[in-house]
């Protein structure tokens, strides 16, 4: 079952009951993890987005086809035999072709992701929100305000204060996630030229800290607000799994991320893509 990240933020947008509106379905996860650590060491997010849910079907092609019992994807640290056979990337152009499905990659160096910050900061909009600050000798970020509402009463204004390691990797994924909804719209209009307005329904896995923590919190208070920034053109609603073993898509994305991952940790530049249309694109920052 499906539970909401937090109480609403203000940020949901006005819109006109004459808007042509879809909904994607969208699961993502990341390797090694969301924080940083050597800034030499490679951060791969994954997000997989389809209009009806057609990901699962993928992902369960892609179990049936590399021979996983039970037809589950394992995930890709506990080293599944398919990992080991160097079968995974061909099974997954298969899967990807017979669904439609967008998946989308980056591949990033800590040290780059760091000196994008201030960048990735001013184009969320979120200048004059953010302060750094010593704890223990160790550096924080603090956000905000942003504003909860309950629908009963005036909003509530909220910050949030979380290590520099976890949060400049965060704004990293919101910032990514937020342009691949922008960079969406024209292909998803060219298909159903009608849509004005694209909402999602992220399901992201957990972040360190879980559900109520400071990085699953901020995540969905940006991702909240970004539609009434006019940031993208859909609402985004963030929902997670209370029991990671339901969610197919988050193993999907682990086991693509993993894949990734590996090879580009082996050879940056010989790192490539699968080529399969407007369903994979992949991004490397050096």
């Amino acid at each position: 079952m499906n539970s909401p990240d937090d109480p609403g933020f203000v940020g949901e947008p006005r819109r006109s009951m004459t808007n042509k509106i879809t909904m994607y379905i969208g699961s993502m996860d990341h390797s090694p993890s969301e924080q940083l650590g050597d800034p030499n060491d490679w951060h791969t997010t994954v997000l997989i987005l389809s209009e009806a849910g057609q990901h699962t079907d993928a992902a369960n092609d892609l179990a049936r086809e590399l021979g996983c019992r039970d037809g589950l994807l394992r995930k890709w640290s506990r080293n599944p035999s398919y990992r080991r056979g160097g079968t995974f990337g061909a099974a997954l152009a298969n899967a990807l072709s017979r669904h439609d499905v967008f998946v989308r990659v980056i591949c990033a160096q800590g040290r780059t992701i760091l000196r994008s910050y201030p960048h990735m900061i001013q184009q969320l909009g979120l200048t004059g929100l953010v302060e750094t600050f010593l704890r223990n000798e160790k550096s924080y970020l603090r956000f905000g305000p942003f504003y909860r509402v309950d629908g009963q009463s005036d909003p509530e204004p909220v910050h949030f204060e979380i290590a520099e390691r976890q949060a400049v990797p965060l704004i990293f994924i919101c910032h990514y996630l937020l342009r691949m909804h922008q960079q969406l719209m024209p292909i998803i209009r060219k298909r159903q030229p009608k849509i004005e307005w694209v909402d999602w329904q992220l399901m992201p896995n957990k972040f360190p800290g879980d559900v109520r923590g400071p990085m699953g919190s901020l995540f969905h208070a940006i991702m909240s607000g970004a539609a009434h920034r006019a940031l993208v053109a859909g609402t985004i609603r963030v929902m997670t799994f209370n029991n990671a073993k339901d969610d197919v898509g988050s193993s999907f994305a682990d086991n693509i991320a993993g894949w990734v991952s590996e090879q580009i940790g082996k050879d940056p530049s010989g790192l490539e893509f699968p080529a399969i249309g407007s369903s994979f694109d992949g991004e490397v920052w050096r």
